[in-house]
């Protein structure tokens, strides 16, 4: 993958973006200040690169529905993978291990893994969720579908966030 640098108060968070021949790499300008601001708190937690798998995806749809998905209009990211500053990747599919339907946040969430990783990839979660950078944020806890990354997303018309 191409990589693309997001500069914010001095420190860079290096984005894995799929090469510029690829629609899946396109961003509306929203989704890129979002990111934007995304690089302070994944700098907070020692993050220096971002694996993002897709935003741009045409024709995409809800899951059942004719209804479509922010990919649609590039307004979602697709995150599959944290690189930290001392070379250790945080994967969302090997290190957020899931029950579906369990919260993802909070007093009731259950990491499922006890490794440093897992707790790692848990905080820095729930660090982004906590600064209400996008309207949703799907974990592998959400569906089967999101088991290997992180959908984060600017919905159009909606004025508030969640995280599953």
């Amino acid at each position: 993958p191409v990589g693309r640098r997001v500069r914010q108060e001095g420190f860079a968070v290096r984005l894995q973006v799929p090469p510029r021949s690829s629609p899946y790499g396109v961003l509306d300008c929203r989704l890129t200040l979002a990111l934007g601001e995304l690089a302070a708190v994944l700098a907070e937690h020692g993050v220096v690169a971002v694996r993002i798998d897709n935003t741009y995806r045409p024709r995409a749809h809800l899951p059942g529905s004719r209804r479509p998905s922010q990919h649609n209009y590039a307004l979602a990211a697709d995150v599959t993978a944290f690189t930290l500053a001392d070379g250790r990747t945080l994967e969302i599919e090997r290190d957020w291990p899931a029950a579906i339907g369990a919260p993802a946040c909070g007093p009731e969430a259950e990491l499922g893994s006890d490794t440093l990783e897992a707790l790692e990839l848990r905080n820095l979660v729930c660090a982004i969720a906590a600064r209400q950078l996008f309207h949703h944020i799907l974990t592998p806890n959400y569906d089967v579908a999101h088991r290997n990354h992180l959908h984060l997303d600017l919905q159009r018309d909606n004025a508030r966030g969640n995280i599953r």
